[in-house]
C-alpha cells in the first residue's frame, strides 16, 4: 500500500514539474511589460533580469522537452506534457499572432487578458487530458509511412532556402551597417523573391512545410530523442507559428492597408523596437526565430547525414559546428533589428 502511495505521489509530482513551464507562460505579457519599463527608465540590469524571465518560458519548455524525451518508456501522458511543451516553447510567435489578430479586430489594450485566457483554457486542456488518461501505459504510436512527407518537406526547404530564405537572412545580417544598406539590398533582391510566378510558390511551399512539419511532429512526441532531436521538434513547433504570424503580418497587416515591409518596418524605426511597447514582444519573437530557423536546418541536415550512412558522433559534431558559426549569424541579425550599428 505504501509503495502505491508513493508511486501515485511521484507520478503527481512528475506532471507537475512539467506543467511548470506553462504556468510560468501565464505572466509572458507581464514579463515583456517589465522588460519595457526597466529598459525605458534606463535599469540595465533591471531590464536583463525582465528579459531573463521572458526567455526562461521558451527555456523550461526545452528542458521539459528534453527531459520527456529521455524517459525510457514513453507513455500517453508523456506525449500529453510534450505536446504543451512545445506549445509553450512557442510562447514569443504566439504573443505576436494575438496581438496582430487583435489589432486587426481592433481591440485595444486586451493582449493580456485574452492570453491569460488562453492559456487558462490550455493548462484546463491539459490537466483534463492527463486525468483521464491512464497513470501508466506504454504509449504505442501510429505506424504512419512518412517517408514521402520527409522528402518533400525537405526538398520544399531546399526551394525556400536557395530562393528565399539565405539571401533574406544576408539581408537582414547587413541591416547592422544601417536601414539604407539593407534597403538597397532588399530592392535588388524583390526582384527574385516578389516575381509575379514566384512569390505565390513561395507562399504555397512555406503552407506546405507548416502542414507537412506538424505531419512530421507528432509521430515523434512518441520516440525517444537526444538533445540534437529535441532541438529539431521543439524549433519545428516554433516555427510553425513564427512562419504563421510573419505570414499574417506581411501580407495582412502590412501590404494589405499599404505598408512597405522594408526594415523600418520590421525594426521599429525610427524609434526601435525596445521603445515602443507592443513591439517589444518581437525581441524574443525574432531573436530566437532567426537562430532557430537556422537550427532547424541543420537539425534537418543531421537526419540526412544519418540517413546516408554518417554515424552518429560525427553527425553531431557537424551539426555542433554549424550551429556555432549559424549562431553568429544569429546574432549579427538580431543586434541590428534592436539598433546596434557598426
Amino acid at each position: 500500500m505504501t509503495r502505491v502511495v508513493s508511486a501515485t505521489s511521484s507520478r503527481a509530482t512528475y506532471a507537475h514539474w512539467h506543467l511548470t513551464p506553462a504556468v510560468l507562460a501565464l505572466g509572458y505579457p507581464w514579463y515583456l511589460a517589465r522588460f519595457y519599463d526597466a529598459a525605458a527608465a534606463h535599469h540595465a540590469l533591471s531590464a536583463l533580469a525582465a528579459l531573463a524571465v521572458v526567455l526562461a518560458v521558451p527555456a523550461s519548455a526545452f528542458v521539459s522537452l528534453y527531459s520527456l524525451g529521455r524517459q525510457p518508456l514513453i507513455t500517453s501522458r508523456d506525449v500529453i506534457l510534450q505536446r504543451l511543451a512545445h506549445f509553450t516553447f512557442a510562447s514569443p510567435p504566439l504573443f505576436v499572432i494575438v496581438g496582430v489578430f487583435l489589432y486587426l479586430m481592433k481591440i485595444n489594450g486586451a493582449d493580456a487578458r485574452v492570453w491569460l485566457g488562453i492559456w487558462a483554457a490550455v493548462l484546463c486542456a491539459a490537466m483534463l487530458a492527463l486525468l483521464t488518461n491512464p497513470a501508466v501505459d506504454k504509449h504505442a504510436p501510429a505506424v504512419r509511412r512518412l517517408a514521402p512527407v520527409r522528402v518533400m518537406h525537405g526538398v520544399a526547404s531546399a526551394a525556400i532556402i536557395l530562393v528565399f530564405l539565405f539571401p533574406h537572412l544576408g539581408n537582414h545580417a547587413v541591416g547592422i551597417l544601417g536601414a539604407d544598406t539593407h534597403k538597397a539590398v532588399m530592392l535588388v533582391l524583390r526582384h527574385l523573391y516578389r516575381a509575379g510566378w514566384i512569390e505565390p510558390i513561395l507562399i504555397a511551399l512555406f503552407v506546405f512545410q507548416i502542414v507537412s512539419g506538424l505531419v512530421l511532429l507528432l509521430p515523434k512526441l512518441g520516440e525517444k530523442r537526444d538533445l540534437l532531436g529535441t532541438l529539431q521538434t521543439a524549433s519545428g513547433a516554433y516555427l510553425v507559428i513564427f512562419i504563421a504570424s510573419h505570414i499574417n503580418a506581411v501580407f495582412v497587416l502590412a501590404r494589405y492597408f499599404g505598408t512597405d515591409t522594408d526594415y523600418a518596418w520590421a525594426t521599429g524605426l525610427p524609434g526601435g523596437l525596445i521603445a515602443d511597447s507592443w513591439d517589444v514582444r518581437l525581441i524574443p519573437h525574432y531573436a530566437l526565430g532567426v537562430w532557430l530557423i537556422l537550427s532547424h536546418i541543420v537539425c534537418g541536415l543531421r537526419t540526412v547525414m544519418l540517413a546516408h550512412g554518417v554515424s552518429m558522433p560525427r553527425a553531431n559534431a557537424i551539426s555542433w559546428t554549424l550551429i556555432g558559426v549559424t549562431s553568429l549569424w544569429a546574432a549579427v541579425i538580431v543586434a541590428g533589428m534592436v539598433g546596434v550599428r557598426i
